[in-house]
């Protein structure tokens, strides 16, 4: 009943945040800017009993300091197959549509994946794509290039999607180029800047790195870090914002709420002139630490 009267009262208001971190309750946050210029971030709904999280919420701001809580936008019941631990997503617009891509674990019993559901605002109201996964991975992200290909990438590896964004060009995984590869790594996030394919992950779960290269099919080049060893885990996104760029990620929150143990906060990405990426500082500050 306690849980049920929380995600009423989260679900009705506006969450009146200032810009400093922590923002708010979730984990593995995907970010987007929506087509009104509304950044928006679609996170876990981080409940202490992972088995329980069966769906999913969204946030949204115009100026980065007030964020709004729209409530559920997608659940198992409406995925169709969906079982349980509804984690880490990935959102992006394409073709006048928003396509969100998610990931259900579905516990030991049963095979999880990653599946899509389709709406034509960011906040919903969302329907089902396909009625059953699309591919058996796991922290999907998804990239739109500049040239109109769009990519689905697990860790290391990619396939390129047809222009309906719900079926693969590729029949068969691009295991990508980039090295040893370390044997816990998660959260893989794909963007692009000047012309230069940024790939990152999550090294041992919570050390965020990143390589890059000139084809969003690789080679890719280790670089370096982007943010210290995090937390028990870590998982981020990385959006550009009013020519600004903006990495979200999560922390463990020293002390949980009756219901959840991870929180969204947010920092301003920079990089050198040469386009490799400044190592980003954890601090209290988050967006609203003033940058050039």
């Amino acid at each position: 009943m306690k849980k049920a009267l929380l995600l009423m009262v989260i679900g009705c208001a506006a969450f009146q945040a200032q810009a400093k971190n922590p923002m708010f309750w979730g984990a593995d946050p995907s970010g987007v800017v929506a087509r009104d210029g509304r950044v928006f971030v679609f996170p876990t709904y981080d409940l202490k009993d992972w088995s329980d999280q069966k769906f999913w919420e969204c946030w949204s701001s115009s100026d980065l300091v007030n964020w709004t809580n729209h409530g559920k936008i997608f659940d198992t019941e409406m995925s169709g197959w969906g079982i349980n631990n509804a984690w880490a997503p990935d959102i992006t617009f394409k073709n006048g549509k928003y396509y969100f891509y998610y990931y259900f674990n579905n516990g030991k019993e049963h095979p999880g994946g990653v599946g899509v559901a389709i709406a034509d605002k960011p906040e919903g109201p969302y329907k089902e794509a396909l009625g059953k996964m699309l591919i058996r991975w796991h922290d999907p992200c998804i990239f739109n290039d500049d040239d109109g290909r769009s990519y689905l990438y697990a860790q290391n590896k990619v396939r390129e999607l047809n222009p309906d964004m719900v079926s693969f060009k590729d029949q068969q995984d691009i295991r990508l180029e980039i090295g040893e590869v370390p044997d816990k790594y998660e959260a893989t996030y794909v963007f692009k800047r000047n012309g230069v394919y940024y790939f990152t992950y999550a090294k041992k779960w919570n050390h965020l790195i990143y390589y890059t290269g000139d084809n969003p099919k690789g080679p890719f080049t280790y670089r370096g870090e982007i943010m210290k060893p995090y937390g028990a885990n870590n998982h981020h996104s990385i959006i550009e914002h009013n020519g600004k760029w903006i990495i979200f990620y999560h922390e463990w929150a020293p002390k949980e709420s009756e219901t959840s143990r991870r929180r969204i906060r947010a920092e301003w990405l920079e990089f050198n002139d040469d386009g490799t990426i400044k190592l980003v500082e954890v601090t209290e500050e988050g967006l609203s630490r003033k940058i050039d």
